[in-house]
């Protein structure tokens, strides 16, 4: 199930939401074979994501997150709007020795020497666009540094993946917002209750999400909001690609198809393949 439950916790003082996006990590890892750590990044970032995503006031809304800390894994990349999300690792096979926690080191291959960045098209004359200094690579810890820091929103966040040989078993978290108004003792209990998610996916698996909500924040005034379903689901087209070959001049596309025979576009996204020949290119200048 990928799904996303949003709250109301004291009364309208704080919000929090639950993330599920279990079934979208297993898709990723069918669609681009990713490594043990290459699934717990990208699964830690579509979480992200899924929260950004379902943040949106239109349907019509997108956003595009991408991380980069100069670690083997290179960039991350989400996107996406109207709760759906597509995603992909630059180095999807990269793979660590795990921590003396046992734990995936996902701060080793995401790395810290870089930022996190978000743009949101909400319809308006510019994109919004929000650039973060990474904090750890750990996804989570730098989601809540680029909330308080790019749009002022006082937060905590715990993001986690559970990978076996078989996939993944467990992908999601919890963030957590303080409202204008808040109380110091309201931020104590929150501060108190987010202390049991160090291993937010193994709650993930043996609760789900709502089980989560259930057992830690429905006894806090709470209310909830509203429970949306989130899919995997890439937006390439020919269209789209056709114009992109277009771009590339006709010219360049001829020495291109003298050398090569052929000229490959790949999507990022969905690894989809499209091949155009002499006679789909012929086909594409008659347009």
């Amino acid at each position: 199930m990928n799904k996303i439950i949003k709250t109301g916790l004291f009364g309208g003082f704080a919000r929090a939401a639950f993330i599920d996006v279990t079934d979208m990590v297993n898709e990723e890892i069918k669609i681009h074979s990713l490594s043990p750590l290459a699934t717990a990044a990208l699964g830690r970032s579509l979480t992200m994501g899924a929260y950004v995503c379902a943040n949106l006031k239109s349907p019509s809304d997108t956003f595009s997150i991408t991380v980069n800390g100069g670690g083997p894994l290179g960039s991350i990349v989400i996107a996406g709007g109207d709760h759906a999300l597509r995603g992909y690792v630059d180095n999807a096979s990269v793979d660590l020795p795990l921590r003396a926690d046992g734990h995936l080191d996902v701060g080793g291959g995401v790395g810290k020497d870089g930022f996190i960045t978000v743009i949101k098209d909400l319809g308006l004359k510019e994109p919004y666009v929000g650039r973060c200094e990474l904090v750890s690579g750990e996804i989570a810890e730098d989601f809540a540094k680029y909330l308080l820091v790019s749009e002022g929103i006082k937060n905590t966040a715990a993001f986690g993946v559970k990978v076996d040989k078989n996939g993944c078993i467990a992908a999601g978290g919890v963030v957590v917002e303080a409202l204008p108004g808040i109380t110091e003792d309201m931020l104590f209990i929150l501060e108190d209750v987010m202390t049991n998610f160090s291993n937010v996916s193994d709650l993930v698996a043996e609760k789900g999400v709502k089980g989560i909500y259930d057992f830690y924040f429905s006894h806090l005034d709470a209310e909830l909001y509203a429970e949306e379903d989130l899919t995997l689901r890439c937006n390439c087209s020919q269209e789209k690609i056709d114009s992109m070959i277009k771009g590339i001049g006709k010219q360049e596309c001829e020495e291109i198809l003298a050398e090569r025979g052929y000229i490959e576009a790949v999507c990022h996204f969905c690894e989809k393949k499209y091949v155009y020949g002499k006679e789909e290119l012929d086909k594409l200048w008659e347009k």
